[in-house]
């Protein structure tokens, strides 16, 4: 059974170019997005750059790239047409190439953070695209989109590293034509993209109550701040659980192979969490996947060998699944604002995230690694017991009403 299909109605068929192609959208954007931060040692090495120098361009570009998703999501809400992402392509292709020919870094930091606005127009435009190309399963097609983006910033670094290391930082300007050539193929698919700009109405077609409810702020903050916590905890792990693995005798590569298995297994649970959602319940899958990761922390810094990795590997699966189900929930919980609540669980969130790591930092410094280790559980713990607050519509949701699912 599908538990958020309209009540009445057939199960609508996903629409797979809409989905595809919004995801392979989402891909190739994330890959110009994640091709300049593994190149800033390289970069601080060649014009003697500190390191807050390099911090400065990381924190410029998150916040054009994540804290400005909200207000495009809502302008998007407005005016927004399925054109925007291809337009976002071109623009942030064009600006990361640049930087290839104009190294110097006050340029740098301009170029990046000026790209980061394709970031932050693109990301909540997609995933309302695929959302109102889900059919009766919109867990399975955000996760869809999701994972394309996953995967996107994985080989990000596989694609800059190695070209530079070989031809130097002006061959940046050869992943130009991956997003030209991407953005050129909307033309081909342009007609099955539904608009991000909701249809107020639709002849022979009866409004469905949802779409006349006003939208639930108050039940929509409460989950951005889980989707907060969560983010929080991710960057967790990314910037200190290597440490604990050094510490354990493992040498100081190991963060490389740490971070791909914790990468990898997520993309693999922001896939299954999707088609999970729709058949067991949202509710269910977000709960299962908090308790989880709290479990699977505990196995990874208690462990030792094959048990730990794996303890990494199911933490990377169960962290990253609550993404795909967080942005469906927020995008019923106000389904005519679905631009914005996309740009709070995937640009605000992430954001808010990544500015609470230096404090887990601070706890490392003044009470030890083990300290900062274990703040994981109360954050984690907390979203539980927030999300669990949430009044069960707002935790399982709703199918967007079809007047939302129009063509635009």
């Amino acid at each position: 059974m599908l538990p958020d299909a309209s009540p009445g109605r057939a199960p609508e068929p996903l629409r797979w170019p809409a989905v595809l192609w919004s995801t392979g959208a989402h891909f190739t954007l994330d890959l110009y997005m994640n091709t300049i931060p593994p190149l800033l040692p390289y970069l601080a090495q060649v014009q003697g750059l500190s390191l807050a120098e390099t911090g400065l361009v990381l924190s410029a570009q998150s916040i054009t790239a994540s804290f400005l998703q909200p207000l495009a999501g809502l302008v998007l809400d407005r005016c927004g047409r399925p054109w925007v992402m291809a337009a976002s392509l071109v623009y942030t292709a064009v600006l990361v190439s640049l930087i290839g020919l104009f190294p110097a870094y006050s340029t740098l930091l301009v170029l990046f953070t000026l790209a980061g606005l394709g970031s932050s127009l693109l990301h909540p435009l997609g995933s309302v695209t695929a959302t109102r190309a889900a059919g009766s399963q919109p867990g399975l097609a955000v996760s869809i989109y999701s994972t394309g983006g996953n995967l996107g910033f994985a080989l990000g670094p596989a694609f800059a590293v190695p070209l530079v290391a070989h031809f130097g930082l002006q061959a940046l300007v050869y992943l130009l034509p991956i997003g030209l050539l991407y953005a050129a193929s909307f033309l081909w698919v342009r007609h099955a993209l539904p608009g991000a700009k909701p249809a107020s109405s639709e002849k022979g077609r009866a409004r469905p109550v949802l779409a006349d409810r006003p939208p639930r702020w108050g039940a929509l903050a409460l989950l951005n701040v889980v989707s907060w916590l969560r983010a929080w905890a991710q960057f967790i792990v990314i910037a200190y659980f290597p440490y604990h693995f050094i510490n354990q005798g493992y040498p100081v590569t190991v963060a490389g192979p740490l971070m791909s298995t914790f990468l990898l297994a997520g993309t693999v649970g922001t896939f299954a969490a999707g088609f999970l959602a729709d058949h067991l319940g949202r509710r269910g899958v977000v709960t299962g996947s908090l308790l989880l990761s709290l479990a699977a922390t505990w196995i990874s810094l208690t462990a030792r060998g094959a048990f730990a990795w794996a303890g990494i590997a199911v933490l990377g699966a169960a962290l990253h699944a609550l993404m795909p189900v967080s942005i469906v929930i927020a995008q019923e919980l106000a389904p005519r604002q679905a631009g914005l609540a996309a740009g709070m669980m995937m640009g605000l969130a992430f954001g808010l995230g990544g500015l609470c790591t230096p404090l887990t930092g601070f706890l490392a410094d003044t009470y030890g690694l083990a300290t900062a280790l274990a703040s994981f559980y109360p954050i984690v713990g907390l979203a539980l017991l927030l999300f669990l607050a949430l009044p069960a519509e707002g935790r399982q949701g709703n199918s967007l009403p079809s007047d939302l699912k129009a063509s635009g």
